[in-house]
């Protein structure tokens, strides 16, 4: 028994160590969510895009399902998810395995994670959050790099990400670091681009708070 629990404890050790790479970064694209469609599918601007990205994208959260907006649980899940997300600036960790990162109804499969004040992300992702909320289940996606019940181990240490720093020298005025080239299955261009809407969007930061809201040209 004592040799079991020593085996385990070493297995969970590794895992806590392998858990960034299993992940993967969650910083693959930073954009505001700018609509709840239903507890799992959001429409997100991107702020800063990645080369699979369109400027306004429609999103469905990986490895989860919420029930459909004409029942009454798809309602109580779709108000859920608007209250924990809505204006919210959010990291993506897109899939990897599906064809061109989308799914049959070209919705972009993605984890997504809030951020803290030091613009990190906050674990555990969003995903998990509508489970462990009882707003969706989790489901086995075919064709998904993600590995879902890794969301209920421990928190990982992120190593530092390019687009954190490409966020904060957008709002500190600063120039953008160089882009990096997205070496993934589905990758149609070369560098990250950063987001911009043809509406116009331009970041804005608070004087106050610190924090980034995104507004419009007129």
């Amino acid at each position: 028994m004592v040799m079991i629990r020593q085996l385990a404890l070493l297995v969970l050790s590794l895992l806590l160590v392998l858990l960034p790479a299993a992940l993967g970064l969650p910083d693959e694209a930073i954009g505001r969510v700018v609509s709840v469609i239903s507890g799992d599918s959001l429409g997100i601007e991107m702020l800063i895009a990645d080369a699979r990205t369109n400027n306004i994208d429609s999103i469905k959260l990986a490895d989860i399902q919420a029930p459909s907006t004409v029942t009454k649980e798809g309602k109580a899940a779709q108000k859920y998810a608007l209250s924990l997300l809505k204006n919210k600036t959010v990291y993506l960790d897109i899939n990897d395995n599906a064809s061109g990162a989308r799914n049959e109804w070209s919705q972009l499969i993605c984890v997504i994670y809030l951020m803290d004040s030091e613009y990190r992300p906050v674990w555990p992702p969003v995903n998990r959050i509508l489970v462990d909320g009882g707003y969706a289940r989790l489901i086995d996606e075919k064709n998904c790099e993600f590995i879902s019940s890794a969301w209920w181990l421990p928190p990982p240490v992120f190593p530092p990400g390019e687009n954190r720093d490409r966020l904060l020298a957008m709002l500190e005025g600063r120039p953008q670091p160089e882009p990096v080239t997205f070496v993934g299955p589905s990758s149609s261009s070369n560098g990250v681009i950063m987001g911009s809407s043809k509406k116009g969007s331009i970041l804005e930061k608070d004087s106050v708070s610190g924090r980034m809201s995104i507004g419009y040209r007129t």
